[in-house]
């Protein structure tokens, strides 16, 4: 859901690129999504979780058109807040596949009784990525950080 914010945002404006202030802006008073503080925490993310890249602007690390943007979107914060690393990775091999996410995670289930269940379920979706061809390389980190904190 965070993509897809960003990526509404983007599109609002017509642009690829936009000063940190005016994505600001954009999320809490043009569309009116969130509050000015709410969509701060929104931005800082999408950084941190690599969905924009920022030089002297922002730049989302996707092409804008690969996502579909329906009209009445409206995204839902405690669900952007939420999203763990494995929903994440779920998410970026079903858009690189064009798979479903209920076959995704039947492949990663798959995946988890051929290595008879002793991996966790994100370090198995790192694997069906790599499988499949994904690269999840900026998910490794946080994957060993959830890992070793369970």
């Amino acid at each position: 859901m965070l993509k897809e914010t960003i990526a509404a945002a983007f599109k609002s404006k017509g642009r690829c690129s936009m000063k940190r202030s005016e994505l600001i802006w954009t999320l809490s008073f043009d569309l009116g999504w969130f509050s000015h503080d709410d969509a701060k925490r929104v931005v800082d993310l999408a950084l941190k979780r690599e969905i924009l890249r920022e030089n002297e602007e922002l730049h989302p690390t996707f092409d804008l058109d690969d996502i579909e943007v329906p009209i009445d979107f409206k995204p839902d914060l405690s669900k952007i807040l939420t999203e763990s690393v494995f929903d994440q990775i779920v998410q970026e091999i079903a858009e690189k596949t064009g798979k479903s996410i209920s076959e995704v995670i039947s492949l990663i289930n798959k995946k988890q009784e051929e290595l008879g269940n002793i991996l966790s379920v994100e370090v198995t979706a790192l694997i069906v990525a790599k499988d499949l061809g994904v690269d999840v390389s900026r998910y490794i980190n946080e994957v060993e950080r959830e890992v070793l904190n369970q």
